[in-house]
């Protein structure tokens, strides 16, 4: 496996996926909706919609070929994946999601680097964080 400074790893069901190089953590909320009516008094009001909704995000990851292979199927077959960040041995997020897009990064033989890729997550399902 690739060594990387950041210590946060991608697993899927299958194992580890790869160590994270870069990561924006995905949006979570839950929306609201309105609700006036006419005993409201011209005013608007609204209430929670109680439907928690995880963002798009994107993760950059450090990996070997056989490890991402299994993303690509689930991408190509449209398959919902369970998916864990481990930032460390107490903090971990955990997530249902649909893997929309995977990008290689460059390689450059002048300057050897491990394999990169850009993988795009929409999040899905249930999402929980541990602390």
């Amino acid at each position: 496996m690739a060594q990387t400074n950041y210590g946060v790893i991608l697993s899927d069901s299958v194992g580890t996926v790869g160590e994270v190089v870069s990561v924006d953590p995905p949006d979570m909320s839950v929306p609201a909706v309105e609700s006036t009516h006419h005993g409201t008094g011209g005013h608007r009001t609204f209430v929670s919609s109680k439907l928690a909704e995880i963002g798009e995000f994107k993760a950059t990851v450090n990996y070997v070929k056989a490890n991402i292979a299994s993303l690509y199927t689930k991408m190509r077959a449209g398959t919902v994946g369970r998916y864990t960040l481990a930032y460390d041995s107490l903090n971990i997020d955990q997530f249902g999601a649909l893997v929309t897009n995977i990008k290689s990064l460059p390689a450059d033989a002048m300057k050897p680097d491990t394999l990169k890729a850009e993988i795009t997550f929409r999040g899905t399902d249930s999402f929980s964080i541990s602390s």
